[in-house]
Parts: structure tokens; sequence; C-alpha cells
């Protein structure tokens, strides 16, 4: 049996790599924009994850829900299988209270050749504050 190298070429250049979590900053002021982080890492199949929905909720939240949708976005073709994070500007509405509450994304995918349908919830604790902090908290951490 002949083995070529030149086969397996346009395999090797291709990146498998899914959306593992979100990071925000820590303390986020109402009324200010903030940026998203929507983390990657290498994965063992193709993803093309679609869109994703990111709300926030005071306090704990309800499980599973969103609370109030801050914002969605098309992810789509250019924002799948990229092994580097991806980011998007979101703001919590100029008149959230100041406290503990909670920012929760979910993702829509599709793994795989056969394209499986896939909702896959993040969400991390945050401080409603008087300023957007520079340190990010992580949903992965």
């Amino acid at each position: 049996m002949q083995f070529s190298i030149a086969a397996i070429v346009p395999f090797l250049a291709s990146a498998n790599a899914i959306i593992t979590g979100i990071a925000v900053p820590e303390t986020i002021k109402p009324g200010s924009p903030f940026e998203l982080t929507i983390e990657t890492e290498n994965y063992i199949q193709t993803v093309a994850d679609i869109a994703i929905a990111v709300g926030f909720a005071p306090g704990d939240g309800y499980p599973g829900a969103l609370g109030e949708l801050l914002g969605s976005f098309y992810l789509g073709p250019k924002n799948s299988n990229v092994i580097h994070n991806i980011t998007e500007t979101v703001t919590l509405p100029a008149g959230t209270a100041q406290g503990d509450g909670i920012i929760t994304a979910t993702v829509y995918s599709l793994y795989g050749v056969s394209h499986g349908p896939s909702l896959n919830t993040y969400n991390v604790t945050i401080t409603v504050g008087s300023e957007t902090s520079e340190t990010l908290k992580s949903s992965s951490a």
C-alpha cells in the first residue's frame, strides 16, 4: 500500500475548536459598554457555532434563563472553529441597581459531520458597581 503525505496535508491545516465559556469584568458599571470574551480551545471535531445570546439577572438569576437580554450575535463561519477568543461589546442598562448579579450566555452550535444541534449555557457572577473593573472573571474558572 502506498502512502502519500500530500493526501493528509489538507487535514493538517484544518482547525477544530469549541466555545468553552465566557469572561466578563468582575465589576460592571451600568450604562457603560464592556467586553464579553467568548473563550475557545482545541476540540476533536468540527463545531459550527451559529449564534450567542447574552443576558443579565440580579442576584442569582433563574436557573436556565438569560434574564434581561443584553444582546445576541451571529457567529457563523467567521467565528466557528477558531482557536482564539472572540470579543463582543454589550452594555448593562443604565438603571441597573448596584449589587450582585449574573451574566449568562447561551450558544447555539451544530456538532460534527451530522450537525447535531446543541445549546450550551455559561454564566459568571458579577458585581454591579460604580466603575467597570479591568479584572476578568471566567465561567470556566
